[in-house]
């Protein structure tokens, strides 16, 4: 079995740098909540930034695989975050202690953990396997374990991974900072004509030390920088975890990685 997938394509957001060439060019453009043109104005009523910005990453990986279309064909969808839909989690229960202790049924069914996953599969009419995973600082490695898991047991032939999160509200706004950041990855078992990069699988041993750009726990950091570096054709090996993530083992630091290479 190969160990091995490719990356085909790829999306970013953030409420000040709107696409992945914003973040390569430096420019800074006027806060902006996420478009997600794909979906019907009404279903994005009362969903949070999080959930706004995976969907809006999802729709931009997809487009630039090619795998949307007027007859699209199934992908499996992976939605990772740390914290999930924390910030309409703490409204509600805002509002559950104040008067009249009664919660938003709209803003309730958005505050599920899975909610960009739901959004995003009705909006592109995909009919794929969906999942969304939380791992703390390792995220983004739980989420590209489980592609790797769909595509190499042939449960699907191509995956899109996602990971964001938003800024934390109070009262646990010190816990630990976070900006409001997305990053989607479109993943398939084959080499295309549009491929970027080809990754390994993950491994867990000695911690690879790699600038991640956000803060040292945000979970979207490495996924950042992985894309950053395939677009700048920058290869070698890359961490999955944050700056803060990793265990040690007598003096030395183990942590998630793979190698990625050129196609």
């Amino acid at each position: 079995m190969s160990a091995e997938i490719y990356l085909v394509g790829a999306g970013y957001f953030s409420p000040t740098q709107h696409t992945l060439s914003d973040v390569i060019e430096g420019v800074q453009r006027e806060p902006i909540k996420p478009p997600c043109k794909l979906v019907a104005s009404r279903m994005k009523r009362a969903t949070s930034m999080l959930t706004r910005m995976s969907v809006e990453v999802a729709i931009q990986a997809t487009e630039a695989a090619g795998w949307l279309g007027e007859e699209p064909s199934p992908f499996a969808m992976i939605f990772g975050s740390a914290h999930g839909e924390i910030q309409i989690a703490i409204e509600q229960m805002k509002m559950m202690k104040e008067e009249p202790f009664v919660v938003s049924p709209a803003r309730f069914k958005n505050s599920v953990h899975n909610t960009a996953a739901g959004l995003f599969s009705i909006a592109a009419k995909n009919k794929g396997f969906a999942t969304a995973i939380a791992g703390g600082a390792e995220t983004f490695a739980m989420c590209l374990l489980e592609a790797f898991s769909l595509l190499k047991t042939n449960e699907a032939q191509r995956v899109l991974v996602t990971t964001g999160e938003e800024t934390l509200p109070e009262p646990i706004a010190d816990h630990t900072e976070h900006d409001n950041a997305a990053v989607a990855l479109a993943f398939q078992s084959v080499p295309s004509e549009s491929a970027i990069a080809r990754v390994s699988l993950p491994q867990f041993g000695p911690a690879v030390e790699t600038e991640f750009g956000l803060q040292s726990n945000h979970s979207v950091g490495p996924a950042l920088a992985l894309l950053l570096s395939a677009r700048r054709g920058e290869f070698g090996s890359f961490a999955l975890g944050s700056r803060a993530s990793g265990f040690f083992e007598g003096s030395t630091k183990r942590g998630w990685s793979l190698e990625m290479s050129p196609v």
